[in-house]
């Protein structure tokens, strides 16, 4: 009995790890994934609007701005998209999380520090 229940433990376990990593095994696995134009809306949660943002990915160095909170970019299936400052700001940087592309998805950028953004997102 007690071996059997170490056996599901056991299994569960490799089985949670498999679903949080199975957007990563694809790629070690040579899995090929298909070009797509991805859909990106932002849940802003900054003092700031949604034109100081982009978002990118990371394997291509590609990047789209948002407009009315909403981006698409052109990309392939499960390539690591992140929110980022636009380069147009360049004494500013955000670090966010970054999440395999899909067609339509949500990404948040949030600004925790009280004067993250003092005077850097001025006009000139």
């Amino acid at each position: 009995m007690k071996a059997a229940l170490i056996g599901l433990a056991l299994v569960c376990v490799i089985t949670l790890a498999g679903y949080g990593l199975r957007d990563d095994i694809g790629g070690v696995l040579g899995i090929k994934h298909d070009p797509i134009q991805a859909r990106i809306t932002l849940r802003n949660h900054c003092n700031v609007t949604d034109r100081a943002f982009v978002v990118r990915d990371l394997k291509t160095g590609h990047y789209a701005s948002f407009r009315g909170g909403v981006a698409t970019l052109r990309t392939v299936e499960r390539n690591r998209l992140r929110i980022e400052i636009s380069p147009r700001f360049t004494d500013v940087n955000l670090t966010t999380q970054s999440a395999p592309a899909r067609e339509r998805m949500t990404m948040t950028a949030k600004c925790t520090s009280k004067n993250w953004d003092k005077g850097y997102f001025a006009k000139d």
